[in-house]
């Protein structure tokens, strides 16, 4: 599981930095039509989820955010959408008021694995008001957003989190819903207004369950001596052990446990799993999800991180995608970061725009 307060030292400062210097929508991109709101907050306070008023709820009481998708409306009253998997999309709507449920309507379906909940999601995007203003999209942008949905630690508005469970990769999938399964009564001005229903065709690219690993078949190579010690089977959580008086790294380096047999590795976000040990030892941060473990419960599961010249993940560049890799990287000089060994697993990397 992963350790919040050591996240903080040992990840953070370097995930921020790089996203905001490479525009990695995962970590600090332009991610405000996802991000948790009054109605879908990380610590479960929803303090406003009567997003509409009474034009929602049909009363003064008001109603929680969805659980689950709400059995399916008339597609006569739901927004038409022209354009293919992988195009930008145009959303047409109807005269008819938004539905007051959270509606899930398969544009076009894919073969791939079916997210649910704890899985990590990489998608394009378009959102727009009902029958108003496009306020975000990711495919002018370039570059796929990448999220879990169904975990402990809800990181996106409840319409995505539990919209787009259920769906196979390689689908778009058009989500309607009200603003108590979105930005509450408050809105997320100037883009959202308060109260506003909303409309979000989404492209699922990747669907990553939470014990996704490297390649089992990756071919171990020979390592030299004298660094840390890594243990374990392919695919599975390694053990990592730093033998004592090993002297700390003074670059970030990788080196290749494991060959796969994906493509390389180039600049940008690459989806993996990580154990993270350092320099005295001790376990800093896992992504992998204990034997037996529940996703909903325990926040675990692969992770999407920047690769550049940025960043400590740099010298993954031209890896492929499949290999097992030891990564060690030296303390960070203002004595915020120790030196660590990372052992990382690269699942995969989601072409930019998708495609």
């Amino acid at each position: 599981m992963r350790l919040r307060a050591l996240v903080a030292v040992l990840s953070l400062p370097v995930l921020l930095a790089a996203a905001c210097g490479t525009g990695t929508e995962s970590r600090a991109g332009d991610t405000s039509s996802m991000t948790t709101s009054a109605s879908g907050s990380a610590d479960g306070d929803e303090t406003d989820t009567d997003g509409t008023g009474d034009s929602d709820t049909g009363g003064d009481a008001p109603q929680e955010p969805s659980t689950t998708v709400a059995d399916p409306v008339d597609p006569a009253t739901l927004p038409t959408v022209t354009g293919a998997f992988g195009d930008k999309p145009t959303i047409s709507f109807p005269t008819n008021d938004a539905p007051d449920s959270l509606q899930q309507l398969v544009l076009s379906a894919g073969d791939g694995a079916v997210s649910a909940a704890g899985d990590l999601i990489v998608v394009n995007y378009l959102g727009q008001v009902w029958d108003g203003e496009i306020f975000d999209n990711s495919f002018d942008r370039g570059t796929p957003f990448t999220t879990r949905i169904g975990g402990p630690i809800r990181q996106v508005v409840t319409g995505w989190d539990v919209g787009l469970r259920g769906v196979a990769e390689g689908s778009r999938v058009l989500l309607s819903f009200p603003a108590r399964d979105g930005y509450g009564a408050e809105g997320s001005p100037p883009t959202i207004p308060g109260g506003a229903s909303l409309v979000f065709v989404v492209d699922v690219i990747g669907v990553f369950a939470p014990d996704a690993g490297g390649d089992p078949a990756a071919v171990p190579q020979d390592v030299l001596a004298g660094g840390p010690e890594v243990t374990g089977e392919l695919g599975v959580e390694p053990s990592v052990t730093v033998p004592a008086g090993n002297a700390e790294p003074t670059e970030p380096t990788a080196t290749v446990l494991a060959r796969g047999t994906g493509a390389p590795v180039a600049a940008g976000d690459v989806v993996m799993q990580y154990t993270v040990t350092d320099w005295a030892g001790e376990v800093a941060e896992t992504t992998w999800l204990p034997a037996g473990g529940d996703p909903t419960v325990l926040d675990a599961g692969p992770m999407a991180l920047p690769v550049s010249e940025a960043t400590i993940f740099g010298p993954l560049t031209g890896v492929p995608l499949g290999s097992r890799v030891l990564l060690v990287a030296p303390a960070a000089p203002d004595g915020s970061m120790p030196a660590t060994a990372w052992v990382l697993d690269l699942i995969a990397q989601p072409a930019v725009g998708g495609e």
